[in-house]
């Protein structure tokens, strides 16, 4: 991992986490690996504090495990957790886009679906992941209640997952991508179904 890889975002902070959490859901670095705080300072110039508040981020994420006197590892995806998280998503978001369908407009669809043309020419699987989240954040705007902040957090923790299928299936951003399509039509026409 170097500084070039990623831009740097506004603080040390941010760098490190934005680099990690990349390295980490492009598989750069795998799961179970070691994680030493100092060799990551050293690649990315910056000193060990911002480093270690990136990693607690990324442990609050799932993506790191943190351990008294041994340091970080890079978590293990498991199935179970990610069935979990799926299921509850399934569950809550649709209750969102029942609430926000009588605010969705053309210059939002105008949006979504220049979002879909951008993914359609992804070969990126990091950036179509990044594109693939941010479609999904702009799909249904969050407020400040509590149903929002839920389905941020799940959004959040099944994002290693997301990225993780899109390695391992081959056509699965195409796919995927079809699919957001559907949902744009769908919220076009205002059919919940």
């Amino acid at each position: 991992m170097t500084a070039a890889d990623v831009s740097r975002p506004t603080t040390s902070e941010e760098f490190a986490y934005h680099s990690l959490r990349t390295d980490i859901l492009t598989g750069r670095i795998e799961a179970g690996a070691r994680i030493v705080q100092s060799d990551v300072a050293a690649n990315l110039g910056l000193s060990v504090t911002p480093v270690r508040e990136a990693m607690r981020r990324l442990h609050a994420e799932g993506l790191v495990e943190l351990a008294p006197h041994r340091g970080a590892t890079v978590g293990r995806l498991e199935r179970a957790k990610a069935r979990e998280i799926y299921d509850l998503r399934i569950t809550l978001e649709p209750k969102l886009v029942e609430r926000s369908l009588p605010t969705f407009d053309p210059a939002h669809a105008a949006m979504l679906v220049d979002l879909c043309d951008r993914m359609d020419g992804e070969t990126s699987v990091s950036h179509f992941a990044e594109l693939n989240r941010t479609f999904h954040d702009a799909l249904v705007p969050m407020d400040d209640g509590w149903l929002s902040r839920i389905v941020q957090m799940l959004r959040q923790a099944s994002s290693p997952y997301v990225a993780l299928s899109l390695h391992a299936e081959p056509g699965l951003m195409a796919t995927s991508n079809k699919e957001h399509r559907r949902m744009v039509k769908a919220f076009l026409d205002q059919d919940l179904d």
